[in-house]
């Protein structure tokens, strides 16, 4: 069996490690299955456990943390840092993370519908084909982050850094990007329909 320090990497002998107490899961994982800690790079026991608990954790360091599938609808994690953490198809679905950092976060497929993501740094985030549909990302930092194959319908953009992101094929209907900071051409590639532009400008190219 590889180890990696004292950390066991195998999804069995790490269930044994891991808390006993699970929040929900879309799968049957706890919320730390599959782990391997990284004492440099750790999040804190005690704010992890008070999120498990309650799902519920402002101004948390919440680093490199395993949430993979997890069922964190609804949950708030106002000004947490949860800096490279695994959110792979996580549903988030109303959750509360404004100036949250979330930067070089795996958030592929994760369901963001109207999660309040307000002045949130993304930057460097993977959200490729992630759902966004409503999500508010008033003036988040998105900078090079993937949202190629997202679904961002009538999500909230106003103000927001998109500098190098990718939007290739991600869907912008109804989306507002006023004052958002991005070049015309990384949206060559979106799809856009009723889309308020940075320029107060209404594009229609793809109804």
């Amino acid at each position: 069996m590889h180890r990696k320090g004292n950390f066991a990497t195998s999804t069995n002998e790490c269930t044994q490690l891991c808390l006993s107490k699970p929040i929900r899961l879309m799968a049957s994982f706890s919320i730390m299955s599959a782990v391997a800690l990284n004492p440099a790079l750790a999040w804190d026991p005690v704010d992890l456990t008070q999120f498990r608990n309650l799902l519920s954790c402002t101004d948390c360091d919440l680093e490199s943390a395993n949430f993979v599938r997890a069922d964190l609808r609804n949950a708030t994690l106002i000004g947490s840092d949860l800096t490279g953490a695994n959110l792979y198809y996580a549903v988030l679905i109303g959750a509360k993370l404004e100036n949250a950092i979330l930067t070089d976060v795996d958030l592929r497929g994760s369901n963001l519908f109207y999660a309040a993501l307000i002045d949130a740094d993304l930057s460097n985030a993977d959200l490729t084909g992630g759902i966004l549909t409503g999500a508010d990302l008033t003036r988040a930092n998105l900078s090079d982050a993937d949202l190629s194959g997202a679904n961002l319908f009538g999500a909230n953009l106003s103000g927001a850094l998109l500098s190098g992101a990718d939007f290739s094929s991600a869907f912008l209907m109804r989306a507002n990007l006023l004052t958002a900071q991005v070049d015309a051409s990384a949206l060559e590639n979106a799809l856009l329909c009723e889309t308020t532009m940075p320029d107060g400008s209404r594009a229609d190219r793809d109804c």
